[in-house]
């Protein structure tokens, strides 16, 4: 059996992210360059037509929204060692 490396998704949008992880994908945050956090989604057949839906504005749920980019943003600050008050 061939072991084949799973291909993967990064972005720095926590917008995209935050639409992405509530359309139900997985998403891992990774810390590179010591500072920068990013977002990793892993490519499957799902990936590429929800990100369309994201640019045409198709209707999410607003206060999920919101709350699911303050977590993200939440975690990206911890990861950076900056949780600001």
């Amino acid at each position: 059996m061939i072991k084949r490396e799973q291909k993967t998704f990064q972005t720095y949008d926590v917008y995209l992210s935050a639409f992405l992880s509530l359309s139900g994908l997985p998403l891992t945050l990774e810390k590179i360059n010591g500072s920068k956090i990013v977002f990793s989604f892993l490519v499957n057949d799902d990936l590429y037509p929800l990100m369309s839906n994201f640019n045409s504005n198709v209707n999410m749920p607003v206060g999920d929204f919101v709350t699911e980019v303050k977590k993200l943003r939440g975690q990206m600050l911890t990861m950076r060692g900056q949780i600001y008050k």
